[in-house]
């Protein structure tokens, strides 16, 4: 288990422009033996530090049972985000974590599971939801319910997609207003 004091470096190995100031970050930990000893649960968080710019926490937006990194969805709003928005692939910042309780995964073995997520609140269900999907035949039936201000606000548009082709699952996606 790391020491959740002290930051370890990650690389920033690829980077998706969700919407004009979200972001998805898939990072990598420089040590092959850190990354392999990484554990988390769906719903906790890591705290990212952008070196000279600070500290932020962050949700888990990746599933534990994808061991290849981590991703983390994060929108663009103050010091260190906009730090961060300014690094590239091959950038280094440091992480500390996993933090915080995470979901009880186990106790909705064998239930239907419905999210219901709007903006920036989808990142930590994405963890989940990739979860259940990777352990599919452990769960019933999946509804998510999302919602975002406009079109051009929705996050993992080709998720969505793809969520909504997958076995007895069904994707609700709302905005308040169109396209201007």
């Amino acid at each position: 288990m790391p020491d959740l004091m002290l930051p370890t470096v990650a690389t920033i190995v690829r980077q998706r422009d969700e919407t004009p100031d979200v972001r998805t970050y898939a990072l990598r930990y420089r040590d092959a033996d850190e990354q392999a000893r990484f554990s988390y649960r769906p719903g906790q968080f890591v705290e990212l530090s952008v070196f000279g710019a600070g500290e932020a926490p962050f949700c888990l937006a990746s599933s534990p049972t994808r061991t290849d990194g981590i991703d983390v969805t994060v929108r663009r709003v103050g010091r260190v985000t906009d730090a961060l928005f300014a690094l590239a692939p091959g950038d280094e910042i440091g992480l500390r974590g996993p933090c915080g309780n995470g979901f009880d995964v186990e106790a909705a073995r064998g239930h239907d599971l419905v999210f219901v997520a709007g903006g920036i609140g989808l990142p930590p269900l994405r963890s989940l939801i990739w979860n259940a999907l990777d352990r599919r035949a452990e769960f019933g039936d999946i509804t998510i319910l999302y919602g975002a201000r406009t079109p051009a606000d929705l996050v993992y548009k080709d998720e969505l997609r793809e969520w909504s082709e997958a076995e007895r699952v069904t994707v609700r996606v709302t905005v308040d207003r169109g396209a201007s």
